[in-house]
């Protein structure tokens, strides 16, 4: 009797493993689309990058990429955002995008 009890344990502490696993693999999902600090600081060091070595049409490419990641850096960590604000990366992988074709780069 007390083998059954132990497996049935085993199998409920497996299943709510299994279920937190993909809860955790949806919230990276559902997340994939958002501009998040680790994309900021991804699309940033490429733009410095771009910039050092980047033609003058390059330069200038790169800085309105620039300036919107820093203003969306600025709003991620303000203290009075919540969880809800996180915002779409569309306009910011736009410029990103942008800025890879004038500089002859790749977006990251």
């Amino acid at each position: 009797m007390r083998t059954q009890l132990d497996d049935y344990q085993k199998g409920v502490r497996s299943a709510v493993g299994i279920i937190a696993g993909l809860c955790g693999l949806c919230v990276l999902a559902s997340l994939s689309g958002c501009l998040t600090a680790t994309k900021i600081h991804r699309w940033e060091s490429a733009l410095l990058g771009w910039h050092r070595r980047g033609s003058a049409v390059c330069k200038e490419a790169v800085k309105p990429a620039s300036k919107y990641l820093k203003a969306a850096n600025d709003r991620l960590n303000n203290p009075a955002n919540r969880a809800e604000d996180i915002e779409s990366d569309g306009e910011a992988k736009k410029l990103m995008q942008d800025a890879a074709a004038k500089c002859g780069e790749v977006v990251p």
